[in-house]
């Protein structure tokens, strides 16, 4: 009898860890973002433990390698409490940070999380934001107005100073990277009016920009940067935010400055880094779309040739202008290329700018 409860222990956890991923993999589809994935490792695990075959280990170990903050932000006007993740290395602080700020589509455990690993594998703690639980939003793919993009560049900018003021965060060495939207805020948050904006504090700043495939949507008139190194990692055949937008844009950033490189990678498309080849049919497609700032503070929008009014050093992103320069649907997917060399790229300029090796 003993050997029968055996083998049927085995043949429970041969099967078990099949049947929960695959229903993780089913909710994952359909629950927002931050809210969702449960990782194959875990079903696996979880496996086990309801066959007996392994025990579990007091939760200490996991919560050493990761912990949930949250702070300010706000939303429409009004102050709003984001939560984030930090991925922590191994050995004591005060470590480099790395803030990972996701796009339109929400936070992933494949792409915010394995960056987020592999930077706690050179000893840089990773800072997963998510920008849209608290907000209730699942995607903002069809309707960017969701969050404003300012919004974004905000909550970037609130998540330096919350690891800022951790102890275990050296913060002469916090860089930020980000993907798509995430990358808009990770080029935006270089420029000081944004940094006054969100009230970070003088003395504090990122020390690295490494934006992913970014939105230049904005030319803000004689810009001034923190002088923190800019590199963006653009896609010579993106056609959801183009890439002639981001090189222009780095020009202009250039000829003000600041230090910026942008690198095209030849063939690849949107989201290069990783996920299928897909066309989005429903997306709103902004890369026609470039405002001009003027010195009087009010906006050009070139597609439409109509002028915008702006608060902030940003446009008004609503009404007549958008929606004459934005069109629908983009094409996305993995280039394996691209997505080898720019984890490459990415994590020389995290050993060059914020460990000094």
């Amino acid at each position: 009898m003993r050997y029968a409860t055996l083998l049927a222990k085995l043949a429970l956890a041969l099967v078990l860890p099949f049947i929960l991923a695959h229903c993780a993999s089913l909710l994952s589809e359909r629950l927002p973002p931050g809210r969702r994935r449960m990782r194959p490792g875990l079903a696996v695990r979880a496996a086990l433990l309801a066959a007996g075959v392994i025990q579990a280990v007091p939760s200490g170990a996991l919560a050493q390698q990761r912990e949930t903050i949250s702070f300010e932000s706000r939303h429409r006007g009004k102050p709003i409490q984001l939560s984030a993740e930090i991925y922590w290395p191994a050995g004591q602080g005060p470590v480099a940070a790395m803030v990972i700020h996701h796009g339109s589509g929400g936070w992933s455990a494949m792409r915010e999380g394995r960056f987020a690993r592999e930077l706690v594998a050179m000893g840089v703690a990773g800072l997963v934001i998510d920008s849209f639980k608290a907000r209730d939003i699942i995607s903002t793919w069809a309707d960017q107005s969701q969050v404003s993009r300012l919004d974004f560049i905000v909550d970037a900018l609130r998540a330096l100073k919350a690891l800022g003021d951790n102890p275990r965060i050296d913060p002469k060495r916090i860089g930020i990277m980000g993907f798509s939207k995430g990358g808009l805020s990770a080029l935006y948050t270089a420029q000081e009016r944004f940094v006054e904006l969100a009230g970070v504090p003088a003395g504090l700043r990122f020390a690295l920009h490494v934006p992913f495939y970014p939105l230049c949507l904005v030319y803000s008139y004689k810009p001034t940067t923190s002088g923190a190194p800019i590199y963006m990692l653009i896609g010579g055949h993106d056609t959801w935010v183009g890439a002639e937008p981001c090189t222009s844009y780095a020009e202009v950033l250039r000829a003000n400055g600041a230090r910026v490189e942008a690198k095209v990678y030849a063939r690849a498309m949107h989201q290069f880094d990783g996920g299928p080849t897909n066309y989005a049919r429903r997306a709103e497609n902004p890369s026609k779309c470039r405002y001009e700032e003027q010195s009087d503070g009010s906006f050009i929008e070139r597609t439409s040739g109509l002028a915008v009014a702006g608060a902030n050093g940003w446009p008004d992103e609503a009404g007549t202008a958008w929606n004459t320069c934005r069109t629908w649907g983009a094409g996305y997917g993995y280039q394996q290329e691209a997505a080898e060399q720019s984890l490459a790229d990415l994590k020389s300029y995290v050993r060059r700018h914020l460990l000094g090796i």
